[in-house]
């Protein structure tokens, strides 16, 4: 910590923070986090390059898709796979950042995935976690763009 203004701190200054912190494996059962630890601090070794040389627009793109790319390879692991823990590392981190960046990140991908897939019970149980999916009571289709109808 410095005696600088919280106003003066950069995204720089924040990503080596957090760089920093996951690269120092402290956290309880740091074994168990190893390979998430690794998938964080390669990720943010990545950003943090990118940053001084792309324009926030080709940041943005570059981490979008390949967030999308890992979360796809990430779909089709077991969980509790090391490949898997390493992806959710890389994957988790770059959300963060572009959240920094687009307070709206997150909420603008959500939505884009909600339109953009026709859900079946398998994918809302990995995507909903196990909460029930928030459908109409009535005849209509169901306003998430997962294409239900739902009669009663």
């Amino acid at each position: 910590m410095s005696d600088r203004k919280v106003c003066e701190l950069t995204i720089m200054d924040i990503t080596e923070r957090m760089l920093s912190f996951h690269s120092r494996d402290e956290i309880a059962a740091a074994a168990d986090y190893s390979e998430y630890n690794t998938g964080t601090c390669d990720a943010l070794k990545e950003m943090r390059l990118d940053m001084e040389k792309l324009t926030e627009a080709e940041f943005i793109q570059k981490y979008d898709e390949l967030s999308l790319e890992k979360g796809d390879e990430l779909f089709g692991l077991e969980e509790d796979e090391p490949k898997a823990q390493y992806l959710q590392g890389y994957c988790s981190i770059i959300e963060d950042v572009l959240s920094f960046i687009n307070p709206g990140y997150t909420y603008d991908q959500m939505t884009m995935l909600e339109e953009g897939i026709e859900f079946d019970d398998a994918f809302e149980e990995a995507f909903y976690g196990g909460m029930e999916h928030p459908h109409h009571e009535d005849d209509e289709e169901c306003g998430c763009g997962c294409g239900h109808h739902h009669h009663h």
